[in-house]
């Protein structure tokens, strides 16, 4: 029996609630992505800062956040918790922290989300699920708005992995088929900046930790994201609090699956718990590394 470990939710799907939302306008004709979508959507605004948003994510378990304008709704944009990692040292966002603040980071983490966010993909409701999907596999989006159209970019509801996933009580499809069998690990010792740039460069939200090749953990966009809520800094500038350990931020108890599983365990976990991968182990035995976004794409294939 597995552990059954609640924490943070890299998902979201209808569990993405928040106390900013958007009303809905829905057109009048049946749409069957409006249909799957939760319209109760949580956003930003542009003025909100970065801190915010990280704040945001840890509160409602969610990895991306749109950005709509207050007074229109309109869809400004999205920020996700890898553009957050790339301001903290994962990439070139980083030097919103060096040139516009001198290095200082407390300064930096009050910016506002306009400096990071990214242009949005995103749905409109005649769109399929099978596009949502193709996105999201392609792209590597968990989630994607849903606007009235491109003339008119209200969003009127959000869609996740979580919604799109195949809901069948077997797929008949083993782990050990769709799953990553190389996946990129993390060691207790890295530095917070280490694991920022590997999850940036890659593209991935989560790292196993290894110790002696040995499974011991996992470090995830929100074990980051919760280290900079905290406002727990161990200095002004980003060196200080970038030298953060692995070790004092990941989290040591792991859901791990087996390799004999059929892959719809994994979507039963993922709507258990909210997270969006789990190790693959034997015991202690790295294996592997199963994603929402593996089990998408074999569909996609199959």
């Amino acid at each position: 029996m597995r552990e059954r470990h609640e924490r943070y939710s890299d998902v979201g799907g209808h569990m993405d609630r928040g106390p900013k939302k958007t009303e809905s306008h829905i057109p009048e004709r049946p749409s069957e992505i409006l249909g799957m979508a939760s319209h109760d959507v949580i956003s930003l605004s542009p003025s909100m800062t970065i801190k915010q948003a990280a704040a945001m994510m840890q509160e409602h378990d969610v990895r991306r956040l749109p950005v709509i304008d207050a007074g229109s709704r309109r869809l400004k944009g999205m920020i996700t918790a890898i553009d957050i990692l790339d301001f903290m040292g994962g990439g070139p966002k980083y030097n919103i922290i060096l040139q516009d603040h001198g290095g200082n980071f407390l300064k930096a983490v009050n910016s506002g989300v306009s400096k990071i966010m990214r242009q949005s993909l995103y749905l409109e409701p005649w769109d399929r699920p099978e596009k949502a999907a193709r996105l999201m596999v392609e792209k590597r989006s968990s989630c994607l708005p849903v606007i009235e159209s491109e003339e008119e970019p209200v969003v009127v509801g959000i869609i996740t992995e979580h919604d799109i996933l195949p809901k069948s009580g077997e797929y008949g499809v083993k782990v050990s088929t769709i799953m990553n069998p190389k996946p990129i690990t993390a060691t207790r010792g890295m530095m917070l900046s280490d694991v920022a740039k590997v999850m940036v460069r890659n593209q991935v939200r989560r790292l196993p930790v290894i110790s002696e090749d040995k499974l011991v953990g996992m470090v995830t966009v929100f074990d980051i994201l919760k280290y900079l809520e905290s406002g727990e800094y161990k200095g002004v500038f980003a060196e200080e609090n970038l030298s953060t350990r692995v070790g004092e931020i990941m989290e040591p108890r792991v859901i791990k699956v087996s390799p004999d599983d059929d892959a719809a365990d994994i979507t039963r976990l993922i709507m258990e718990t909210g997270r969006g991968g789990f190790p693959v182990a034997l015991e202690d035995e790295l294996l592997g590394i199963v994603t929402a976004t593996d089990i998408l794409r074999w569909v996609q294939t199959s």
